[in-house]
């Protein structure tokens, strides 16, 4: 080896040494200012749930309120210090936190906690300490994520409060739920960018928020946005109890044409006008897999709308409409020729495959539940479970109904048979649904 490449190649190893030593010297730099980090804020952890001011019962019962309305503070508050203690120094356990004040009045209905000066602190140190779990100890690996917060009142000086923890927040739910607050507010303004900003938020829930409709519809477009930009899609919106008196046909379509994975619109006093809205939309087969219809005004007319929507639809996976207590036996026969007619195997085949209906499950509204077909993800497995049903069900005297076999091919019969007896995932059939001429 010459003398000039002995040299050049001494250069470069030097070279790799004293980068490998930099990366070291930096990797030393970033973990000590992490431990440093983490000491600053357990110690402002620590010294803020010793120094923080104490709120006693009397407070509140001098405020006027009553005796269960100061128990129940006292156990928000606790909540409060169990939570922000746990996210500053990561030993939550958990990676969902609900702050929630319980009180009810004698009708059942929640009771929202006023808002008070007194607990900005607890505010604050809530949003600070949600930033530092996101920052250092949110894993990654949390299947689900959530924070929220129900039946307290959030006006604007808590939303500037809360707003850029929730932009920084490593969490797919997020939860604002009857926090009711007077007309002036920032909620939907937070939402929209908390949803355009923070891409591990999946998840936005208002229950019990009532908002105008150039609201709602700034949260619908911010979705619909988020979604046809971004990799990193909006799955579900709840707006439970959100409108009073249903929901005008505009408003409605702009909520259904989010572009969400599922929706919950329950408790929103929908009824007649409001099927035929979602019925046409259902119908166009778009992308939505679950529609939480609970808690609303429909009949039995409503509901041979919706199941008549499913002939053609084969994306919606779940629809609920538990707790219409106009439905009768009437409503569940609707649906239940949609997802399963018995007429023939031929109409049998042609059913909806891929919805499970909840609402008629026993010992709700009516006896016999229907929650039970279209069970698997797998929409051959659901068909060939329907048909083997029909076969077996079908005739009183023997095992099989031969006489609803007449126009399957004979050398098809085993496969039939087999695959329609053993419809699961673990058996592995490789019967393709074409060879099922029926």
């Amino acid at each position: 080896m010459q003398a000039g490449e002995k040299n050049e190649l001494e250069e470069r190893h030097n070279q790799v040494v004293a980068e490998r030593e930099r990366e070291k010297i930096a990797t030393e730099e970033r973990h000590n200012q992490l431990v440093r980090d983490l000491k600053e804020s357990y110690s402002d952890a620590l010294e803020w749930l010793y120094s923080v001011e104490t709120i006693s019962r009397d407070y509140w019962l001098d405020k006027g309120h009553t005796e269960e309305y100061a128990d129940e503070m006292e156990i928000l508050l606790d909540s409060f210090i169990r939570i922000i203690k746990g996210l500053r120094m990561g030993t939550t356990g958990s990676s969902v936190w609900f702050l929630v004040f319980r009180l009810q009045d004698e009708e059942g209905n929640h009771i929202t906690a006023d808002h008070d000066d007194v607990l900005m602190p607890y505010w604050t140190e809530f949003a600070n300490a949600l930033i530092h779990w996101s920052k250092y100890h949110a894993t990654g690996r949390e299947r689900i994520s959530m924070v929220s917060f129900f039946n307290v009142e959030t006006p604007d000086a808590v939303l500037d409060i809360l707003r850029p923890a929730l932009k920084q927040a490593k969490v797919n739910y997020v939860g604002l739920e009857n926090n009711s607050t007077p007309q002036t507010w920032k909620l939907a303004e937070i939402i929209e960018d908390v949803i355009q900003t923070n891409h591990k938020v999946m998840h936005v829930s208002l229950g019990g928020n009532i908002l105008s409709n150039e609201e709602f519809q700034t949260i619908c477009n911010a979705i619909r946005r988020r979604n046809a930009e971004q990799s990193s899609a909006m799955q579900c919106i709840t707006l439970k109890k959100c409108f009073a008196d249903g929901i005008n046909t505009d408003m409605l379509k702009k909520i259904l044409s989010c572009n969400t994975v599922a929706i919950w619109l329950a408790g929103n006093g929908l009824s007649s006008r409001e099927a035929m809205i979602i019925a046409e939309f259902l119908n166009s087969n778009p992308t939505l897999a679950r529609l939480n219809l609970r808690d609303n005004r429909f009949y039995d007319a409503d509901a041979a709308v919706l199941a008549n929507s499913l002939s053609s639809n084969t994306n919606l996976r779940s629809l609920d409409v538990s707790g219409n207590t106009a439905m009768t036996a009437d409503g569940r026969l609707s649906i239940l020729r949609v997802i399963f007619d018995v007429s023939g195997l031929a109409s049998c085949a042609a059913s909806n495959q891929s919805c499970r209906v909840f609402g008629f499950e026993q010992g709700h509204q009516l006896e016999q539940g229907i929650s039970s077909l279209n069970f698997y993800t797998n929409v051959v497995f659901n068909k060939l479970e329907k048909i083997f049903a029909m076969l077996a069900l079908s005739e009183e005297h023997s095992f099989i109904n031969t006489a609803l076999l007449s126009g399957v091919p004979a050398s098809l019969m085993p496969k039939l048979l087999y695959s329609a007896n053993y419809p699961s995932p673990e058996k592995q059939l490789y019967i393709q649904e074409s060879q099922i001429c029926i």
